[in-house]
């Protein structure tokens, strides 16, 4: 049962704003929009899962919400509004987890059995932290961009690293940058950096009180204001922390888990945010891969360190130099692969007996993992001698690899879930013939990793957009989900979305991208004439994505031999992904696509066309948002099958198979293709992006044919898809599609924003409207009834740019409005109509109340501040619009701020010349939304005014903020003025 209510006063003060309440699974949550169907399941799965973890110790869940659904938002406010009924609804605590989790300390005496005359007082239980963790550093800031637009408000923190949070100019960018921290801070006492001796002046600043919601950018812009360390400002804002946002790593990682998290992680909720990829970060955490000139460099180093302290480090340069003689003794013995590629491999006993050659063995690495982190710890407290910060962290990888591997789980030995492996090959490109030589222990189970993170929280919710198919991460992660979802997506997937699996190109050639068929001319060709005809089509840009960066090179050339390149080029701006791992030259091309698409850089006559060629889990498939025109088409070129001749991909269909039965695994094949489809869906989940998007996904290939290959692609497009035999068919239904699709979703956000957008309503009787700029008849909600009289000659104009200024007097108070420009002070005379001791003249800086984005023009004098009026309006249109934003009772006035239009970041402002006549009010109308908020034209800000009558002139060009939706930084008058103004409301 899911009903609204409304908040207490106390709860009214605790937010900026009153706020929906909604009844779901016995708790209130605050939630900041009408939620929709989805939503709701969202987050009633999310506290049914809570719920279920304190009955039972442990619950968990995967849930797939497809981008668009307010996925992040629910989760939030599902998890906080829980967490904040924990101590009233489980004054005892979750005692099931603390039993199932009770390990006996051996170093300990065992307790006393003697009687004691201690009473034992009970103490409150510890509400349970949440951690939320994602991949990347913005993926956590637009985490907690959501998090903003929540009514919860809790002790928070934000973790990570180094090189994003220092302050200290002099160290900053170096690449040993962590080294030199720990150096300059080695005495806490009496540190050398003068920025970690301010980190207690970032804590206590005036913006991060009443637990101010920030992100790593907010503390550095703190840090360089009172010159403090933002990194320990936010490991102190950790200790007290109820929610912590970090990277995957500080959980994930066993060395930075165990140091500095495990006692909060006890019996906590850990939120993975885009969790497709988990069974493979899992494996990668345990594994390790070890090239034969970082060991010789290692083994150079520990050598004289061995000299100085032996105790230390001469047991682990034995085993250094164990290593590099095993692989000097196996690399010329080897399995050919191919006359660049030599490989060979061993897992369970014969992993150990090579690893015994090496003087690495499971009875004495007890002793010798001591000696490895006593020397981790002597470089990390800068006690000198001690390794440098390079080898410091082979040595830490190389520790918990065979941490992982001489370990027991249960019944087994880990040493059956990994593989050592040793290759030697010639890297690609390398014109020199050089073999390199790689010693590597890869883990085949990543529940080996996963485990302890499991064992040590109370609940793990795995999340995404794109987890299907979700068969693999119960078995891979050796955890059981209480709860599963697949939610279906917000849009009409058979209006605004054109799923389509096409079989064939022009002249009916077969597209097959298997490697059987990717090499033949005939396929080749006719996929780039099929790619032409597609993109000649489809408006703003399209993603292309292909299996590999090998295909994608392959077809490239071959076009470009034909002259086919040119053809695609005549029809899209072509931009591709560079398969390097430069992070620069990657965001160049893709600012070039969206700049292209914006029609900031494009060639004559081109009409903000582009595409972009990319592969399936490379950098665009991931995490990046190409809403509206960046992405009106998601073309797939064949199946995104893992590499078949990759050494990892086939050891691991091997292992899957062997441990099927016993490890409860999918067979080796199921697995693979697996992985295929989550790719797929991951890139096919690029193109829909929010309510009021719509866009083809088109995949090309014949095996699509089979149902076998569409039963994995995510349910919520699957349902949709469209098969042709025929091409010159598709590519009529496809025309047909777009305008078709703009009609439905224009009239959608008409629906859901009662406006009629670019058009101009004009009412000449209570009950009819009609519209001038097409003649037909319309309705709206927010027409207003006669009481205007009229210019002589008919209805006014609904131009602005038909309409002068015209000086006038009037009996209304007059105000002066001073704008500042760089050359002058212009005075404006505004007339507004209300008593003027209610109005305050101001220069403010404001921003959305929900996502806090500023809305002044970021070149306006080089601030966001601009001048404004802060006043009362009773235009009719104004009040009704607030009433049916608000969900509220008609106000007989309303508090707003006025500016001018060019004072405001012009993405607020239309260009259209239209809006919504209301001839009481004498002025054309265009609803103001904020931009920047996640789930679009949801947050209504004003009104834009476009045109007038020859009597409200003075409004021309203005835009009227309400004001109790904006969050205003002013001075003490301002701030006055508008609680006098709530005061009066």
């Amino acid at each position: 049962m899911v009903s609204p209510t409304s908040l207490s006063k106390s709860e009214e003060k605790e937010t900026l704003k009153p706020r929906n309440v909604y009844h779901i699974g016995g708790l209130q949550v605050r939630f900041p929009y009408q939620p929709y169907g989805t939503q709701l399941a969202f987050m009633s799965r999310v506290i049914s899962t809570l719920d279920r973890a304190q009955r039972d110790g442990r619950c968990h869940a995967l849930l797939e919400s497809p981008t668009g659904t307010g996925k992040t938002l629910s989760l939030l406010c599902s998890v906080l509004a829980w967490q904040q009924s924990y101590a009233s609804r489980f004054p005892k605590g979750n005692s099931a987890h603390k039993r199932s989790h009770f390990t006996p300390d051996v170093t300990r005496p065992p307790p006393s059995t003697e009687p004691s005359n201690v009473v034992e007082v009970e103490k409150p239980p510890r509400v349970p932290t949440i951690f939320y963790a994602s991949r990347t550093h913005a993926q956590i800031t637009q985490v907690i961009r959501e998090y903003r637009k929540t009514a919860y408000r809790v002790p928070m923190a934000v973790l990570g690293a180094r090189k994003r949070s220092c302050t200290n100019r002099r160290v900053q960018g170096k690449p040993n940058l962590d080294e030199i921290c720990r150096c300059l801070i080695k005495d806490r006492n009496k540190p050398k950096c003068p920025e970690f001796r301010g980190k207690d002046d970032i804590v206590a600043h005036p913006s991060l009180q009443q637990n101010e919601v920030h992100d790593i950018e907010d503390l550095v812009k703190i840090g360089y204001a009172v010159r403090g360390c933002p990194y320990f400002a936010a490991w102190d804002m950790y200790e007290r922390a109820q929610i912590v946002f970090c990277p995957y790593s500080y959980i994930v990682d066993q060395l930075i888990r165990q140091e500095k998290l495990e006692d909060k992680l006890n019996g906590a909720i850990i939120i993975f945010d885009e969790a497709h990829n988990m069974e493979d970060i899992a494996r990668e955490a345990g594994s390790i891969d070890l090239g034969e000139e970082t060991l010789f460099k290692l083994q150079s180093e520990l050598q004289l360190l061995s000299l100085a302290i032996p105790m230390i480090y001469q047991p682990v340069c034995d085993a250094i130099d164990g290593l590099i003689s095993w692989i000097g003794s196996r690399k010329d013995s080897l399995a050919k692969r191919d006359p660049q590629h030599y490989f060979s491999s061993w897992t369970g006993d014969k992993a150990l007996r090579e690893l015994e050659e090496s003087n690495i063995t499971r009875k004495g690495f007890r002793n010798l993992s001591n000696c490895f982190i006593e020397a981790i710890e002597r470089s990390m407290k800068e006690i000198r001698p001690h390794l440098s910060g390079i080898f410091v962290s082979t040595l830490q990888e190389l520790l918990v690899t065979l941490g992982y591997f001489f370990s027991r789980d249960g019944s087994h030995s880990h040493t059956l879930d990994y593989e050592l492996g040793l290759q030697r090959f010639i890297k690609r490109g390398d014109s020199s013939g050089k073999w390199t030589h790689t010693l590597s222990l890869w883990c085949m189970n990543p529940s080996v990793v996963f485990k302890a993170i499991v064992d040590l929280s109370s609940s793990i919710i795995l999340t995404s957009g794109t987890l299907s198919p979700m068969d693999s991460f119960s078995s891979e992660l050796g955890m059981q989900f209480g709860a599963c979802l697949e939610a279906p997506h917000v849009v009409d997937a058979n209006q605004q979305v054109w799923a389509a699996g096409i079989f064939s190109g022009p002249n009916n050639q077969p597209l097959n991208a298997s490697y059987k068929t990717n090499d033949e001319y005939p396929f080749q060709d006719a996929l780039g004439k099929s790619l032409e005809e597609i993109c000649s089509i489809v408006p703003g840009g399209s993603l292309v994505f292909f299996p590999s960066y090998k295909l994608m090179e392959k077809l490239c050339t071959r076009w470009r031999e034909t002259g086919q390149w040119s053809r695609l080029c005549l029809e899209k701006d072509i931009f591709i992904e560079p398969s390097g791992g430069a992070t620069g030259e990657f965001e160049n091309v893709l600012k070039g696509y969206y700049d292209c698409i914006g029609g900031k850089k494009r060639f004559i006559g081109r009409n903000r066309r582009a595409a972009f060629l990319a592969v399936c889990r490379g950098k665009v498939s991931e995490g990046l948002d190409f809403s509206d025109d960046n992405a009106r088409a998601v073309i797939i070129v064949g199946i995104p099958f893992p590499n078949l001749h990759d050494v990892l991909v086939g050891l691991k269909r091997s292992y899957n198979d062997t441990y099927k039965s016993s490890r409860n695994l999918l067979g080796g094949g199921e697995w693979y293709c697996q992985q295929a489809y989550r790719a797929l869906n991951q890139a096919a989940g690029r193109c829909i992006r929010h309510r009021f998007d719509y866009g083809a996904i088109i995949f090309l290939d014949e095996r699509y044919r089979q149902q076998r290959n569409r039963v994995s692609i995510s349910k919520w497009l699957r349902q949709s898809i469209k098969l042709y035999d025929n091409f010159e068919e598709s590519m009529q239904d496809l025309k047909s599609f777009f305008p078709r699709a703009k009609k439905h979703v224009d009239s959608k956000m008409l629906s859901y924003k009662e406006v009629i957008d670019l058009e101009c309503v004009v009412q000449t009787e209570p009950e009819t409207s009609f519209l001038i700029n097409s003649g037909s008849s319309a309705s709206s909600p927010f027409s207003c009834s006669s009481g205007l009289t009229l210019e002589r000659g008919g209805p006014p104009s609904v131009s602005s740019h038909a309409l002068k200024r015209r000086k006038f007097i009037s009996s209304a108070a007059v105000i002066d409005l001073e704008k500042e420009n760089n050359h002058d002070m212009i005075t404006r005379r505004i007339e507004f109509g209300s008593d003027s001791s209610t109005e305050t003249r101001a220069r403010v800086q404001i921003s959305c109340l929900l996502c806090r984005s500023p809305l002044g023009h970021p070149d306006n004098n080089g601030s966001s501040y601009l001048n404004c009026l802060v006043t009362w309006s009773s235009k009719k249109y104004v009040l009704t619009l607030l009433k049916e934003t608000s969900r509220s009772e008609m106000p007989t006035s309303v508090s707003v701020i006025v500016t001018d239009c060019s004072s405001v970041d012009q993405r607020l402002c239309t260009k259209d010349e239209g809006g919504i006549w209301c001839e009481q009010d004498g002025c054309v109308f265009n609803t103001i939304f904020c931009p920047f908020c996640s789930v679009p034209n949801t947050t209504c800000l004003g009104v834009q005014i476009m045109a007038t009558d020859s009597s409200n002139v003075q409004f021309l060009s203005k835009i009227l903020f309400f004001a109790d939706h904006l969050n205003v930084m002013g001075d003490a008058t301002i701030k006055e003025t508008l609680l006098e103004h709530q005061g009066t409301c």
